[in-house]
């Protein structure tokens, strides 16, 4: 759920749909169907299948993440915390946290976490310790705080540096540009690309065809020169949002730097891209009048991806001016 309209109450869930549910086993389900040839072979007195020591462990972690992953659900409001928690096919476990049990609320970013993510902390009197949900708009992570304590009637939360708050002069997305880095992947790529066509190359002049897997070999080298190509690309990249305009650093293909200014009155279209089928990311396109599309440099869960975009287009919206946005 997220953060109601509401001021009331504040809602936050974590956890998939069915659909997405279906997706992961699934896909758990073909990559064994895959694999069990492989396996019998191998059982039945055949060459070792390397592969199956790491793919049937990701099958199966994709199945039982399906079948094993919480719905988790909370409601805050004046009278305290009520959490529900589901199990797929099971039934909802319902507890309230009275607003009189909690010491605490303070803000968190979640660690590993990608994209970030920030959940709230709540101490109890008992000293046990509650982690909600993600908040789920990642440009008003202090303001959500604020409404939080405020509704449970507690001091307010010390702020988060968040990159992403609404509240900030500017907003970044990416890193700073390091030259450096493009010209160091340059260097160790054709490294790397050596030490890893020398196995093969044995092979082949020993005649171990199979074990050569001499497709891989030119499709490695392939991707090693792509990523030599495009190393400066790899240096980062970043966008400043400021009122009125935003500011994206890259480095040239050639490995220049490169800064451009956006303005309002260049901007045709502001969009949340297609989220990834792997990871359900998106990242955010500026179309430009001129026919040029920037993408952005960093990747979002789609809640937070809207949220960024709607930041954005109000940055950008001054004076208002709603018929140059996609709305």
């Amino acid at each position: 759920m997220d953060a109601a309209a509401n001021p009331d109450e504040v809602r936050l869930r974590k956890g998939s749909s069915l659909r997405e549910r279906f997706v992961q086993a699934g896909s758990g389900v073909v990559i064994l169907l895959i694999i069990v040839p492989g396996l019998l072979t191998w059982a039945s007195g055949g060459r070792p299948f390397i592969p199956a020591l790491w793919v049937v462990p990701l099958g199966l972690f994709l199945i039982g993440v399906a079948a094993l992953e919480r719905n988790v659900a909370w409601i805050i409001t004046q009278d305290g915390i009520l959490i529900g928690e589901q199990r797929p096919l099971g039934k909802v476990h319902k507890r309230m946290i009275s607003h009189h049990d909690i010491a605490e609320v303070r803000v968190r970013k979640n660690r590993f976490s990608y994209p970030a993510s920030f959940s709230l902390v709540c101490r109890l009197a008992s000293g046990g310790v509650l982690i909600s949900p993600p908040l789920p708009d990642i440009t008003r992570v202090n303001e959500t705080t604020a409404t939080v304590t405020g509704l449970l009637g507690l001091p307010d939360a010390a702020p988060i540096d968040n990159p992403l708050e609404a509240g900030n002069a500017e907003i970044i997305l990416g890193s700073p540009v390091n030259p450096d880095l493009g010209r160091v992947i340059r260097i160790a790529v054709p490294v790397v690309a050596g030490l890893c066509a020398l196995p093969f190359l044995i092979a082949f002049w020993i005649g171990e065809w199979e074990m050569a897997l001499g497709l891989l070999l030119p499709l490695g080298f392939l991707a090693a020169f792509a990523l030599y190509r495009h190393a400066h690309r790899l240096a980062g990249a970043c966008w400043t949002i400021r009122q009125g305009e935003i500011r994206i650093e890259r480095i040239a293909l050639s490995g220049k730097p490169s800064a451009e200014t956006i303005r309002t009155d260049d901007v045709a279209a502001i969009e949340v891209d297609e989220p990834d089928s792997k990871d359900r990311t998106s990242t955010i396109s500026i179309r430009l009048h001129t026919g040029q599309t920037f993408c952005s440099p960093t990747k979002h869960d789609e809640n937070a991806a809207r949220a960024v975009r709607a930041e954005i287009i109000r940055r950008l919206n001054t004076p208002p001016d709603a018929g140059t946005l996609s709305g």
